[in-house]
């Protein structure tokens, strides 16, 4: 059975493990985002800051994405909602369930905060997710090199 649904205090622990795990194949083709290296304290935090909605197969949570509100503390690099800690269970991977994620996520998008556009960042030198978004409809508009970090970031938009 399938759920999705935004994530609360009760789903700090999945959320971590999610999140840990599932960034540990970037860091495994040299790509390190921050995430990846999460405590759990900071995994708890950033649930705190940035709605989180996830899809929960039987009972297990295997893939989420987070919204950077223009408003909120880490926003995104445009006026319309960012998109992320996009992220797949290890065990779960290949299944589509990051793009049922998205579905899912683009209603809430549409219907409850009203936006015509979301973006994306990813590592430019990473060798999977470029192709995925922009399979998913994503286009690219910007890179950047941002304070801190070793890879360029390739911004992405889709129209809703």
């Amino acid at each position: 059975m399938e759920e999705f649904r935004l994530l609360d205090r009760s789903d700090r622990e999945a959320y971590h493990q999610l999140l840990v795990g599932g960034y540990q194949a970037s860091k495994e083709v040299g790509i390190d985002f921050k995430a990846a290296d999460f405590s759990p304290q900071d995994s708890y935090q950033w649930l705190e800051n940035f709605p989180t909605y996830g899809l929960w197969v039987d009972d297990v949570l295997v893939s989420s994405i987070s919204l950077r509100l223009p408003w909120s503390k880490k926003p995104g690099p445009s006026s319309y909602p960012h998109l992320g800690h996009v992220v797949t269970d290890p065990n779960h991977k290949r299944q589509g369930y990051a793009y049922k994620t998205l579905t899912h996520l683009e209603e809430v998008l549409v219907n409850l905060y009203k936006t015509p556009k979301i973006t994306l960042g990813t590592a430019a030198e990473h060798p999977w997710l470029c192709t995925m978004y922009e399979s998913w409809g994503f286009r690219r508009y910007q890179e950047t090199t941002l304070p801190g970090n070793k890879h360029v970031t390739i911004y992405f938009e889709k129209s809703l």
